[in-house]
């Protein structure tokens, strides 16, 4: 099945790389400009990638689709999630332009099309969360807002290149979906948090679902689940919420002593430290050792409940690599937080989103790979 996936994509590449020679200069003619968020005539948005920490930045958003703008840089950045099993295989959502995907590393991306219901028009739907079946890289799942205000889940099984409704939010006009993720050590099981506090379980990937819980006003943000079925809920002004047994029950983490920490913007896990778990929050950065029992907290360059930490990423081969970003900047540090450093972004926008990865360059050497998407806040 993974072989086919494969297979089936770069079949999919290859023709829009064809497609794209012959468009060049209608490419051309057309610029950068992707309508749909800013006034923005630069790569200010779209996605960012470093090789150097960092340090320097290239704009990685060139569009291979014949007969739309060369590129969504000006597109506002709302999620970006990495096939388990492709690290090149990335899916990227946005404020105001639907989804994007790519199958070559960033190097040309496609415009996701063909969704049902109609009404989950391109330039004017919200998604809000994306994830990845981890044993079959065609199936994703996308929580996307229409411009009715109606919130779906759905789900595309062939890459990208159809996408079909698993299920209609329509308790409350006013709500929508949010969170989305995959228990990778089960696919079959998905968990969908909604900004009403409620959290969703379907055990057959998306045919059925249960509420499993309603933590009350308590608008879910993000979900993660660890590689042992763990979940964890991020919410605003409900804190960080965990069940250690698929749903069925909750405890809230124990993070009184932190000013702040009852608004979580990201949770991110260390794959070579399996019992570690970060989340950023309004007070800063927290760590836990243990999956959520107990926390610390990071002392940051920036003083506690000074900004918010929207963004947080640890590299999968080494736990003292963390990097993070907020409404002012991009941090990283080398030695588990003991020094901090920034790095300024060529972009005015904010990093919303940070992905890092450890790929073999071309020498056979390790290369530390980071992905950021930007994002502009709304305007109050």
């Amino acid at each position: 099945m993974i072989y086919s996936a494969h297979i089936f994509r770069h079949k999919i590449m290859k023709k829009t790389l064809y497609q794209s020679l012959i468009g060049a200069a209608a490419l051309v003619l057309l610029g950068a400009g992707c309508g749909g968020s800013a006034a923005s005539t630069g790569p200010d948005g779209g996605i960012f990638k470093s090789v150097d920490a960092g340090t320097t930045w290239v704009s990685k958003s060139r569009l291979l689709t014949v007969g739309t703008p060369a590129s969504f840089a000006p597109t506002d950045v709302t999620t970006v999630v990495v096939d388990p099993k492709d690290p090149k295989a990335m899916w990227v959502g946005t404020s105001a332009n639907g989804i994007f995907y790519t199958f070559d590393g960033g190097e040309g991306w496609l415009i996701a099309k063909n969704f049902a219901p109609a009404e989950l028009m391109l330039t004017e739907s919200i998604v809000n969360g994306l994830a990845v079946d981890p044993e079959n890289s065609c199936v994703v799942y996308a929580t996307i807002t229409a411009p009715t205000t109606k919130s779906y889940l759905i789900r595309t099984v062939n890459c990208g290149r159809s996408w079909g409704v698993l299920y209609a939010f329509n308790e409350l006009k006013e709500e929508q979906l949010r969170a989305v993720a995959v228990n990778p050590s089960n696919p079959k099981q998905l968990f969908l948090g909604d900004t009403a506090g409620d959290v969703f379980r379907s055990d057959n990937a998306g045919a059925s679902w249960k509420k499993v819980v309603r933590f009350e006003d308590r608008a879910i943000r993000t979900i993660a689940i660890h590689k042992n079925g763990n979940v964890f809920v991020g919410t605003a002004r409900g804190g960080l919420r965990m069940s250690y047994d698929a749903g069925e029950n909750w405890q809230q983490a124990e993070l009184k002593q932190f000013a702040g920490a009852e608004e979580v913007y990201a949770i991110a896990f260390a794959p070579a430290n399996p019992t570690r778990l970060l989340i950023g929050t309004k007070y800063g950065i927290l760590r836990s050792d243990d999956l959520g029992k107990t926390w610390t907290a990071y002392e940051l360059l920036t003083a506690p409940i000074e900004t918010q930490i929207l963004s947080v990423a640890v590299n999968p081969k080494n736990s003292n690599r963390i990097f993070y970003g907020t409404p002012s900047g991009f941090y990283r540090t080398e030695d588990d937080g003991k020094t901090w450093t920034t790095k300024r972004m060529p972009t005015t926008r904010v990093p919303k989103n940070i992905l890092v990865d450890v790929q073999k360059g071309a020498d056979g050497a390790a290369v530390e790979l980071l992905w950021v998407g930007m994002w502009r806040p709304p305007q109050k």
